[in-house]
């Protein structure tokens, strides 16, 4: 098993700085240098797509090297730290880090709601609990890609595709394909934001070699080279996943009582990334404790070790990454995943540093 750290001058979060340098919005991160050349060639329209999941390790292992999505692979490049979708995806709409950005997983803290919110559906994840006010709304907003391109350029058309269950206009992935080459048959310039949930959502459920993720990928590349057959000269596409995943065995994490009784509250963030606030009391002890039962499994930091690791990247720290985080954190480096909830049951995940879940492809074509 390699373990891999996220490398902030060639991960998913550049791509989308090398977008920004391409329509000159200022930016304090680099972009990806193969993409940069690329950009050279000077394009009207451009289709940025994000399939979610979609891992380097199942592009090449349910892949043949003729198909486009295998075929016009460029590089592999990392995602961030945590690499799962509520850290990954904005980073990449906004081309900043988790560091900055504030959204760190699916679970967070927050603390003057006294609740461990599911970011994405704003509720509580242990009592399901909805909030009055969306918070990530309140707490954690940013100009998204889109909007500072647009701002910087108003000449230039930015679309947003999101699924339509998530408040957005796709109902498949087909359907974006669509919706996306009728915007740049029909407008003179634009930069358009494809998002799909797919094949993330097969492969946690089904396994990531499983028959149904070799199907879903046969799928999701048919629609890309329809795509590809039929965007004009002057277009560019580029595509990425958030994270890879990996196959896992759950741990029931609420047996170990002598875990649980030194906890101030239920765990949060990932089951790959797990974040754990503890007693006073137990401070010390709980280290040592965590250790005994998981130390060949999960890297144990203590907050200033993991502030310090710079795994969520660098630059300004949002306000709220301290409440969020907790006296410890604990980082998957094995085949295993911290079962939050007896709700569910995964056959993979992420969140954690192993190869399948940080790196994912850089997918570039064009006509050109």
């Amino acid at each position: 098993m390699k373990v891999i750290r996220p490398d902030y001058k060639n991960s998913i979060m550049n791509v989308s700085n090398s977008f920004l340098h391409y329509y000159h919005v200022p930016t304090n991160y680099p972009g990806i240098s193969e993409l940069d050349i690329e950009l050279k060639k000077d394009y009207n329209h451009i289709i940025y797509v994000l399939l979610d999941g979609m891992g380097s390790n199942i592009v090449k292992h349910h892949l043949k090297p003729t198909q486009a999505l295998r075929q016009y692979m460029r590089q592999e490049i990392t995602s961030v730290f945590p690499p799962t979708t509520v850290a990954a995806t904005n980073a990449v709409l906004s081309g900043l880090p988790p560091i900055t950005t504030g959204y760190l997983g699916w679970v967070q803290y927050f603390p003057k709601e006294d609740t461990d919110l599911i970011v994405f559906l704003n509720k509580d994840f242990y009592t399901e609990t909805p909030q009055k006010e969306i918070l990530r709304d309140k707490y954690l907003p940013y100009d998204n890609i889109c909007t500072k391109i647009h701002k910087q350029n108003p000449n230039i058309q930015t679309n947003v595709f999101f699924p339509a269950y998530i408040g957005g206009v796709t109902e498949s992935f087909e359907d974006a394909v669509e919706k996306v080459l009728l915007v740049t048959h029909n407008t003179d310039q634009s930069f358009n934001y494809v998002y799909w949930v797919q094949p993330d959502l097969i492969e946690h459920t089904a396994g990531i070699y499983s028959h149904d993720v070799k199907e879903m990928m046969e799928n999701l590349n048919a629609t890309v080279e329809d795509l590809f057959q039929n965007i004009a000269d002057d277009t560019l596409v580029v595509i990425l996943a958030d994270h890879g995943l990996t196959d896992v065995k759950e741990i029931n994490f609420f047996q170990y009582d002598s875990l649980t009784n030194m906890l101030k509250r239920k765990p949060s963030i990932e089951p790959r990334a797990t974040n754990f606030f503890i007693k006073d009391e137990f401070l010390l002890e709980f280290k040592e404790e965590f250790n005994k039962y998981f130390s060949s499994k999960y890297i144990l930091m203590n907050r200033q070790e993991f502030m310090t690791s710079n795994l969520m990247g660098e630059g300004e720290k949002h306000p709220l990454v301290d409440t969020f985080i907790g006296d410890y954190i604990a980082i998957a480096i094995d085949h295993y995943m911290i079962s939050l909830t007896d709700k569910k049951m995964y056959k993979a995940h992420h969140a954690g540093l192993l190869e399948d879940e940080m790196m994912v492809p850089l997918i570039i074509y064009s006509k050109k």
